[in-house]
């Protein structure tokens, strides 16, 4: 394989921008797939859950689709839920450092059922199920709503829950947690909160099983809310009374999210805003596992366009975190896309507030992200239309690295690095060798530079579209079939810019008439 074959291939647009394409969770399309939520193990395998409408044929059910760590499906998609009947939504799931995992839910225990409760389903590493469902609350009165679930390193769980025992003679809400030890056994039950009028909960737990639950406070009657956080001890007693997490006392705050890092520093995150709920930022801060903060409240958007909603928040051991959150910037367009901004151990922005999505068109809303030990993450959310049936589950595995071909001659070799070694420790935006965007040039370039080094930018597989393993007059046929088309999708855009050019032909003659070798 000759250098000078294609010194002059130009290769920049698609790496530029991206380490790979949105990848889609949900196999099964028909209808709406809606409230993904995702899980991480210790080496960085995950697991999705959401809620399917009718595949069960019962309204929605909740399924689930586990994945390695670059992505690739481990099996196929699984149902969780087997009690059908009825509406079962609002999926959470948690997974402890060797990858077993617990997924829970509400639903009603009958079609029918006015009232709803909070389910769960325990599963081993390898995605069978640990026993049966079983049922979470032990009040069966009312509406038990908006479940949350976190994990220990060694496989204690907790779950959280909105409750109205009095629905519908009238609302009052409080926070229920039940405590869970590695095998499934409950631990009592209780109470979150000292305070009424308590909603949409949130949990973290630590890697030695201490826990902090996080809660919105409707407080209609002085026309605020507040975000409030209660911290436990791995036996559920509480280490304090609640106290106040946000300091502007908003009346359109909403949901909260929290992670913690394995000693118990965490992070809380919520979309709220002096005004109209449609002017909504995504707010944050930082807190030692003492519960002592770190940080003031800070605004973590930079686009202060449109409404900033739905904040998830991930956390590693190394104390880096990650939000993410859906972003209406035209009010007008009722179009949402979806946003992230990475932060180091000292909540200071790595790089640029980015969007996760290269899909634009329709909808995307509802993000959760899961973050790995060495800064990945993988971000999922619904996206409307894209498998051409209503809503679906797709996820993007992140940063969005660039080409380590700086030069653009079709491979990684001395005259990059020699380019890499030029910026090296330069700080600013727009750097050429920032591959992992964080506008700094360090040892993270440096190691995702190494991962390239001496190979060519286009592999054999990439361009075999007919998918024979071989590259012969059958791709060449399937390429040619787009010449000079514009457009998303086309086979044979290998350089990913829309358009089937001279460029693409050029990195097909590269591999042409050889094998393919996966």
């Amino acid at each position: 394989m000759k250098q000078t074959l294609v010194s002059y291939l130009v290769i920049t647009s698609i790496f530029a921008s991206a380490s790979g394409a949105e990848f889609q969770v949900n196999t099964h399309p028909a209808y709406d797939q809606t409230y993904a939520d995702i899980a991480m193990d210790a080496n960085g395998n995950f697991v999705v859950v959401w809620s399917s409408y009718l595949q069960d044929s019962s309204s929605n059910g909740i399924f689930g689709q586990r994945f390695k760590t670059d992505d690739s499906p481990i099996g196929g998609e699984f149902q969780v839920n087997t009690t059908i009947s009825g509406n079962q939504t609002e999926p959470s799931v948690a997974m402890d450092a060797a990858g077993n995992f617990v997924v829970v839910w509400q639903g009603p225990q009958a079609i029918g059922d006015a009232n709803e409760d909070i389910f769960a389903q325990r599963f081993e590493p390898n995605g069978q199920p640990v026993g049966g469902e079983f049922h979470v609350n032990n009040n069966p009165n009312g509406k038990q709503l908006h479940p949350k679930v976190a994990m220990s390193k060694t496989g204690a769980f907790v779950i959280v829950w909105e409750n109205n025992a009095y629905w519908p003679q009238f609302d009052y809400f409080e926070i229920l947690f039940q405590l869970y030890d590695s095998n499934g056994t409950p631990i009592d039950a209780n109470v979150a909160n000292l305070l009424s009028q308590c909603r949409y909960p949130d949990v973290a737990m630590d890697g030695n099983g201490n826990f902090t639950i996080v809660w919105m406070q409707d407080d209609s009657q002085h026309n605020y809310n507040r975000i409030m956080a209660r911290q436990y001890n791995a036996n559920g007693n509480p280490k304090a009374d609640p106290f106040e997490v946000s300091t502007d006392k908003f009346y359109a705050i909403s949901h909260p999210s929290i992670a913690m890092d394995g000693t118990g520093h965490f992070v809380v995150a919520w979309d709220g805003n002096p005004g109209p709920a449609t002017q909504d930022n995504i707010l944050a801060r930082r807190y030692k596992f003492d519960g002592t903060p770190l940080s003031d409240e800070f605004i973590v958007n930079t686009t202060l366009t449109g409404t900033q909603q739905s904040p998830k928040v991930a956390m590693n051991n190394q104390r880096r975190f990650i939000i993410v959150w859906d972003s209406e910037i035209d009010p007008n367009s009722n179009v949402r896309d979806i946003f992230g901004q990475r932060y180091d151990e000292w909540y200071r922005p790595i790089g640029d507030e980015f969007r996760a999505n290269t899909y634009v068109v329709y909808d995307q809303k509802y993000p959760d992200v899961a973050l790995k030990e060495n800064g990945e993450f993988v971000s999922v959310w619904q996206s409307y239309g894209q498998d051409g049936s209503g809503y679906g589950i797709f996820g993007q595995i992140g940063p969005m690295v660039g080409s380590a071909d700086f030069t653009g001659d079709g491979f990684v070799n001395f005259r990059d690095y020699c380019v890499l070694a030029q910026d090296w420790l330069k700080e600013g935006n727009s750097l050429r060798a920032d591959l992992i965007d964080d506008n700094r040039i360090d040892g993270q370039d440096l190691a995702h530079f190494c991962e390239k080094w001496l190979t060519p930018c286009y592999e054999c597989d990439e361009v075999d579209i007919y998918n024979d393993d071989k590259i012969d007059f059958k791709d060449y046929c399937l390429l040619a079939a787009n010449w000079k088309k514009c457009g998303p999708n086309l086979n044979g855009d290998f350089t990913g810019n829309g358009t089937v050019d001279l460029a693409d032909l050029k990195a097909f003659t590269l591999h042409w008439a050889k094998a393919c070798e996966q």
